[in-house]
């Protein structure tokens, strides 16, 4: 640590060490020439911005607060002092001390920008809008061509909802500076396209390994798209459980195919949103993601299994005919759904605790803003799960088995059910906990209170009973998987045969061979009292038929012929 404590060479050594990426030295270096000379305004505006740097508003607004009292008219303090008061939710002060300070320089594009991001914070109405508008615009028009003053604009115009617009400020600035940190972050996640926002965040992290937000996104881009192969598997499995469970008979059977179509386009449109991602990731950083976690390269393996259970129930779907070999397949498949399932579950852990042990999710503000905003998507798409399997779930329940064509396919349907939203259910459990510890390490935090307790207090009673009905659920699926035989097992070859038109009135029977008959007999009653019931009904027509007078007529009497009667000879 340099001894000398002048101002301006404190200063100059302190802005240096943050440009290398050392703003935890550039504090220490603040801090002891502040202590010899507590105060100098630059010293304590200097120790205010590193402050902000390291995101320790709470600890940077008394200092700048000291600056404004004894210089009101040190408007580069005023606008440091509006980004802290802004950080720690004092929006009013913050959009006060940006106006002071845009008032006393009226050519800085920064406090126009700043000014306009504090009218889109908390409740934003029209006239916010309108006038963040207006001082992007005015911003734009000082510094079209600075880096930071696009970026700056960018980013509220993306906040205000036009991301088109902030594409192209992005790339002007890139234009201008094509190495510009923060610029391709930027970039990388307004693009649309998966595959080259993964790239994007890549190349960030290629220029600069220790930028935070780039890898933490690119962490959870990564681990979406591991999560997506290991849940679509359970998502088709379960939808080919559905298929058997109502088309596996003789009279539905040549639907199975027309099914497994849907099936197949579920594995493309799988593979097309996952597969280009992770090409465009670094190998080293995939590797990391699948063996870091407690099964290692049995993760690997758990994927293998999944996709192997799809090709079997596409299988099932296409060749298996067989009653008894249908229900060991739906067993086979259960077996596949619990293996991705559990897989499942240990990755959103992982995903977590990865984070955690990568300093994403650092002790305050950020770390738990961070982590807050993961755990409300982890909630919304648990949610979202709950309600999809939710709708067939009741549609099943409420159609009778006699209507079904193999009703032991439920269980493994149940199953999926389960095994697609659990796992989200276990890592909110994580999420909570992981957030406790990250708010118990750091600093005093300003949103506690009553409500914030009763609000986490309903959320734990909601998410524990969605918990146990689920596991319930669960359990009682596991115990329907058709392990030991059953009455479908003598319904022999499901066939469907080509009708002959002249073969008669076609027939809604089948099912096994006794329930067959059974219902011929009985469709054979209903249309003989179908017949007699028509023709009871039918008027005949009646006719009078005439008599009729017939004349007698003399016949004359014939001569019998004289002689013999000549032979015709045969030819």
């Amino acid at each position: 640590m340099s001894t000398t404590t002048d101002p301006a060479t404190v200063v100059s050594r302190v802005e240096l060490l943050v440009q290398m990426g050392r703003p935890e030295r550039a504090l220490d270096e603040a801090d002891a020439a502040l202590a010899a000379t507590p105060d100098d305004p630059r010293l304590l505006a200097t120790a205010g911005w590193v402050r902000l740097r390291l995101q320790r508003s709470a600890e940077a607004v008394p200092l700048l607060e000291q600056v404004v009292a004894g210089h009101p008219t040190a408007h580069g303090a005023l606008y440091l002092l509006s980004i802290a008061q802004q950080n720690t939710g004092d929006v009013a002060s913050a959009r006060d001390s940006a106006a002071r300070a845009l008032e006393l320089d009226p050519d800085d594009a920064r406090y126009h920008l700043q000014l306009a991001d504090t009218h889109l914070v908390g409740k934003v109405r029209r006239q916010d809008r309108a006038l963040a508008r207006e001082r992007i615009a005015s911003a734009l028009e000082l510094a079209p061509e600075d880096p930071d003053r696009l970026l700056q604009a960018a980013r509220l115009w993306s906040r205000l909802g036009d991301d088109d617009t902030a594409r192209t400020l992005v790339r002007r600035g890139l234009a201008v500076a094509p190495q510009h940190e923060d610029l391709l972050y930027l970039d990388a996640a307004l693009t649309t396209d998966a595959g080259r926002s993964a790239k994007g965040f890549g190349a960030v992290l290629a220029q600069n390994p220790e930028h935070a937000e780039a890898g933490y996104v690119l962490h959870l881009s990564v681990w979406r798209q591991v999560l997506r192969l290991v849940e679509a598997p359970i998502l088709l499995v379960g939808a080919v459980a559905l298929v058997v469970t109502f088309t596996m008979s003789d009279a539905a059977v040549g639907s199975t195919a027309v099914w497994g179509i849907v099936v197949l386009l579920g594995v493309l449109v799988t593979a097309l949103r996952a597969v280009p991602v992770l090409v465009q990731v670094p190998p080293g950083l995939l590797r990391r993601t699948l063996r870091w976690t407690p099964w290692r390269r049995g993760t690997t393996v758990a994927l293998a299994v999944g996709w192997v259970g799809v090709v079997a129930a596409l299988v099932l779907l296409y060749g298996v005919r067989d009653a008894v070999a249908v229900r060991w397949s739906l067993v086979g498949l259960a077996g596949v759904l619990l293996v991705s399932g559990a897989t499942s579950t240990m990755l959103h852990r992982a995903m977590l605790a990865q984070a955690r042990d990568l300093g994403y999710f650092p002790a305050g503000r950020a770390g738990t803003a961070r982590l807050t905003a993961l755990r409300s998507g982890l909630r919304a798409e648990t949610t979202r799960r709950l309600v999809v399997v939710g709708i067939p779930a009741v549609v099943v329940l409420a159609i009778g088995a006699n209507a079904l064509a193999r009703e032991d396919g439920r269980g493994v349907a149940a199953l999926a059910a389960v095994a697609w939203t659990l796992p989200g259910l276990l890592a909110l459990w994580f999420a909570r906990s992981l957030l406790g510890r990250v708010r118990a390490e750091g600093p005093g935090d300003p949103g506690t209170g009553a409500a914030r307790t009763v609000r986490a207090v309903v959320g734990g009673a909601v998410l524990a009973l969605t918990t146990a009905l689920v596991v319930l659920a669960g359990v009682a699926a596991l115990v329907a998987v058709p392990v030991v035989p059953n009455a479908h097992d003598a319904d022999g070859r499901y066939v469907q045969e080509v009708r002959d038109p002249s073969d008669g009135p076609t027939s809604s029977c089948g099912g096994r061979p006794v329930t067959r008959l059974s219902c011929l007999q009985r469709e054979r009653e209903e249309r003989l009292d179908e017949m007699q019931e028509r023709m009871e009904d039918m008027e005949v027509p009646t006719f009078e038929v005439p008599d009729i007078e017939i004349p007698d007529f003399d016949l004359p009497s014939v001569p019998p012929l004289d002689g013999e009667v000549p032979v015709v000879p045969t030819p």
